[in-house]
């Protein structure tokens, strides 16, 4: 075993800190049973050593998939091979580590067909098989309140025994089956949220102490600490996002190994608070309108999501039938659950006092970091399509997008919403004065444009701010290249209503000729009052900050009294 110190997040070069050598017959001594198929060892710390020096100590611990026999299989479910194609084609690994394999249905089962389930590999999810075993059981005589939760989880079809293809002497392996998100779709925008400020214990089913440090350093430097949640994953990631170079500040993603950037990127999207994600995550502005009307589907997705409207169930740009479609292939599942733990009322009340105090403070954990991403969700409704009036202030403002620091601003300008042709205005600084570049005075260049939704809409319409060029900007980039004489422009679109109660941002790529809809909803559908706040603290003023923590405190007192979410810890 050789082990090697990680530098600057992973983008230097590692350095080696010893290396240990032994006996496999040691490592196994003392282990024991965990679960039905699995021993486990104890830690055990190995010396390391560099140049015969001792450097230190590395622990060490060994999870056992044992052969099964006749009372295991009793316990555990296994699919009939017959069901599905075999042998399965590997996918790849998505946001954790354990790889997933592509399943085929030899013949339709009612409304299940063709890749309806995936694979995941079982010997990197021993964590999760008994949960889902235990979802498995009680969902068949659970309370209508438990099933609720249950349809929130992957539909779990059992273990498929098969082989890998197009894999020389392939052993055997061994998949959960577990419902696929992307069957039935030609594309996929995915977030894979982690949740909880603290996602790892020691000594929890396995989780070293050492493996519990380095989650908890994650936790600390990531929107874990921040919010009580962060972004694992992004399928189907924005151009915006994809033109956020995380490197740019060294050199850019070109001048580093593929590992360096994946590590940047999954580091950036760690690092995103809520509002962010969330906006990311609705932004449509890069697709044709006339094709993808943004604004209004933006709304039919989150209001599906987070359920925040229950009294209409109408259409609006789209026919009811579209709609309906729509809300359909829109889904949010609880997945990956790792070193989870389905804990029922009676299994707690026969744990020890301190058992069931560790339950209850990671399942306070896990419902805070619930409720503020829904709360976060409930905010981006409000701001974003909850303003029945007008837009009383907009304000572009061009930055330079910097990776390592805060973006530097480059210039701004209020414009009215009004119809307004192609119009060029000069970018000023916050004091009000010209943005002066190498080449003059820097302008930027819009129009601005109304479109009227159909009647059945729950959006009046939206103005439509085309964002389409600007000029003349100055080079920002000198302070780490000075040489370079560049700078990487983008635009932020912010919207103000009348006394700033409804407030929205939205985000260009680096590419301009941009369309950004500012959306007006209609008086009966805008019923969101109660729920206060910014969509970003940082980028409005204090009052805003103090209106966050009463409305978070508010919507969490609504949540448990609507919720009625247990006290005692349903799951860590």
């Amino acid at each position: 075993m050789e082990v090697m110190e990680e530098n600057f997040l992973g983008f230097g070069k590692s350095t080696f800190c010893g290396d240990a050598t032994v006996p496999v017959d040691m490592l196994l001594s003392g282990a024991r049973t965990v679960s039905v198929g699995f021993m486990q060892t104890q830690p055990q710390p190995i010396p390391l050593y560099k140049r015969g020096e001792n450097t230190g100590r590395i622990v060490v611990q060994i999870l056992i998939h044992l052969p099964e026999n006749d009372e295991q299989v009793a316990d555990l479910t296994y699919v009939d091979t017959e069901k599905f194609v075999t042998p399965v084609q590997r996918l790849g690994v998505s946001g954790g580590t354990a790889p997933f394999f592509s399943l085929q249905l030899t013949k339709p089962e009612g409304k299940r067909f063709g890749d309806y389930w995936i694979g995941k590999d079982l010997s990197r999810a021993t964590d999760e098989v008994q949960f889902y075993e235990k979802v498995k059981s009680l969902s068949k005589h659970s309370s209508r309140e438990v099933q609720a939760l249950y349809n929130f989880m992957f539909e779990y079809d059992g273990i498929l025994k098969t082989t890998e293809k197009d894999v020389e002497d392939p052993g055997p392996l061994e998949l959960l089956v577990l419902q696929n998100m992307r069957h039935g779709r030609k594309s996929l925008r995915l977030l894979d949220i982690k949740v909880g400020e603290k996602t790892a214990a020691a000594n929890w089913k396995g989780k070293s102490r050492l493996a519990a440090l380095r989650q908890a350093l994650i936790d600390e430097h990531t929107n874990s600490q921040a919010e009580g949640f962060r972004l694992e994953g992004f399928d189907g990631q924005t151009p915006v996002l994809l033109s956020m170079d995380p490197l740019l500040d060294i050199g850019g993603e070109e001048g580093h190994s593929k590992s360096t950037q994946k590590k940047a990127r999954r580091l950036m999207l760690q690092r995103l608070p809520a509002a962010d994600m969330l906006t990311h995550f609705l932004d449509l502005h890069s697709y044709d309108p006339q094709k993808h009307p943004s604004s209004e589907l933006a709304e039919v997705v989150l209001d599906e999501i987070f359920g925040l409207i229950s009294a209409h169930q109408d259409g609006e740009g789209f026919s009811p039938e579209q709609e309906a479609d729509l809300r359909k292939s829109v889904l949010v599942k609880i997945f990956d659950w790792g070193r989870s733990e389905l804990n029922t009322l009676e299994e707690h009340s026969t744990r020890s006092a301190e058992e069931q105090q560790d339950r209850l403070d990671f399942w306070r954990l896990y419902v805070g970091g619930i409720q503020r991403l829904a709360w976060e969700a409930a905010r981006a409704y409000r701001h974003r399509f909850g303003n029945s009036d007008s837009w009383a202030k907009v304000q572009l403002v061009v930055y330079d997008f910097d990776s390592m620091t805060d973006s530097d601003f480059m210039g701004q300008v209020f414009v009215d919403l009004a119809e307004t042709p192609e119009t060029t205005a000069p970018l000023l600084t916050a004091d009000g004065a010209p943005v002066v570049g190498k080449e003059g005075e820097a302008t930027i260049t819009y129009s601005i444009s109304w479109r009227r939704f159909h009647a059945a809409s729950r959006l009046q319409g939206a103005w439509s701010v085309r964002i389409i060029r600007a000029e003349k900007l100055p080079v920002c980039d000198t302070s780490v290249w000075p040489l370079s004489g560049s700078s990487d422009p983008f635009v932020k679109v912010f919207a103000f209503s009348t006394e700033e109660s409804y407030r929205c941002v939205q985000r260009s790529f680096e590419v301009w000729e941009e369309t950004f809809d500012l959306p007006i909803g209609k008086p009966e559908h805008a019923n969101l009052e109660a729920i206060v706040g910014s969509p970003k603290a940082e980028d409005f003023p204090i009052e805003s900050r103090i209106a966050e923590a009463e409305g978070l405190k508010y919507w969490t007192e609504l949540m448990h009294t609507i919720c009625c979410l247990p006290s005692w810890g349903g799951t860590l």
